[in-house]
């Protein structure tokens, strides 16, 4: 099942026209209530559905990185590259300027990871969790391991998970992405769970210094599904 490229397309659109207009301050102020509205409409503009068809189901819970900010959208992005590659029906839950420890642009909106799972907890039998950038950008890296380990007991009955780290944007401190990745692993240690690290592996990113470029999402997409070829598992 694909998505009508009408809806992708504007969707696409108001999310970097967004982007572009506020950079990383309205990640850092988190009180633009007209960001907030531009993202959750073109979030909903990218419509129901999965990204690529197959067996198994695999939940992405993501952020921009998941529908494709930058590039032409979801199927450019490392969802459908997951999908692709392991013949698997994938269904995005991406919010933009989402994390761990953030609401982004919609901070009275209950649009952060754990919160979307507690109001929708994902129908997959693979469910990968794709560290945020948003959370060194305007979240709070030092309570990502707390949120992480709550967010990983919630999803205890999915039989595979994933967590995915972040990598090395220019827009973000080194400090507070090394901190989001030792928290993310030692989170996914904890339960048992496989890990992706994303900081030494050269992801390259688009002159707007947060997104991925379309060999970098293939990179993410290629890295996570071996990890779910692996069985998801640690160690």
């Amino acid at each position: 099942m694909t998505r009508p490229r009408l809806w992708i397309a504007a969707g696409i659109t108001l999310l970097v026209i967004v982007a572009a207009a506020v950079g990383t301050a309205v990640w850092r102020d988190g009180e633009d209530a007209a960001a907030c509205w531009a993202v959750v409409d073109a979030e909903k503009a990218l419509g129901p559905g999965p990204v690529t068809s197959g067996s198994p189901t695999i939940t992405a819970l993501g952020d921009s990185y998941s529908l494709g900010v930058g590039v032409a959208g979801p199927e450019e992005a490392w969802p459908a590259v997951l999908g692709r590659r392991l013949g698997a029906e994938v269904v995005v839950d991406g919010v933009g300027a989402t994390g761990l420890t953030t609401r982004g642009f919609c901070p009275e909106s209950p649009v952060s990871y754990g919160e979307r799972v507690d109001a929708d907890p994902p129908d997959a039998e693979v469910v990968v969790v794709q560290g945020s950038v948003n959370d060194a950008l305007g979240g709070l890296p030092d309570e990502v391991a707390g949120a992480a380990g709550d967010l990983l007991a919630d999803l205890e009955d999915v039989p595979t998970v994933v967590v995915v780290g972040v990598p090395v944007i220019p827009a973000a401190e080194m400090g507070d992405l090394r901190a989001i990745d030792d928290a993310l692993r030692a989170a996914a240690e904890d339960a048992g769970r496989a890990y992706v690290p994303l900081l030494d592996e050269g992801i390259e990113i688009l002159p707007d210094r947060v997104h991925p470029t379309v060999p970098g999402q293939q990179r993410i997409g290629e890295l996570v599904a071996a990890a779910v070829e692996a069985g998801g598992t640690s160690g």
